[in-house]
């Protein structure tokens, strides 16, 4: 039974450390689409600096924008999904703890109920041979009484016996 319970918590385990993967997986695919969009942003910023001297000041209001708006923009929402996914993964921490210690309870109580089941039906088996050994001696003197009246009647017997032989 124990050797369930240790299985069952491995399976759990599997699973929210499955679902923790799975969980890290997304959060390092929306991180990378939120660099490949700083990046694209990035390239195609350069690309209008290097093609257009003529609208050097437009790139620059745009670079500006982009600096100061953009970047952290980027950065803050790079920042939120770091934050929700440390999050996510306390949160999957917590409950897998959470999960182990219940069922390492469960099977503290399971064994405590075997040991005590154990335990009766030790205390009932000796009982058990104390009464059949107080029947057994019990029986011993009652056979040892009816030899011993037996052995009497017979010794009384043949005394008669004996004496009526004599007689004759």
């Amino acid at each position: 039974f124990a050797q369930a319970k240790e299985d069952e918590i491995v399976f759990v385990d599997a699973a929210l450390q499955e679902a923790l993967e799975r969980e890290q997986s997304a959060m390092r695919d929306t991180e990378t689409r939120i660099l490949t969009v700083f990046e694209e942003k990035t390239a195609a910023l350069r690309d209008q600096v290097t093609k257009s001297g003529e609208h050097r000041e437009e790139s620059e209001n745009s670079l500006r924008h982009y600096l100061e708006v953009d970047i952290p923009q980027l950065y803050q929402h790079l920042q939120q999904e770091v934050q929700n996914r440390e999050s996510m993964e306390q949160r999957l921490l917590r409950r897998a703890m959470e999960e182990v210690t219940q069922l390492q309870a469960a099977i503290l109580a399971e064994k405590k109920a075997r040991e005590d089941t154990e335990e009766a039906m030790l205390k009932m088996m000796e009982d058990v041979v104390a009464k059949m050994q107080t029947e057994i001696a019990n029986e011993r003197r009652e056979r040892e009484r009816s030899e011993e009246m037996l052995l009497n009647l017979l010794d009384s017997t043949c005394a008669k016996l004996q004496h009526a032989s004599h007689g004759l």
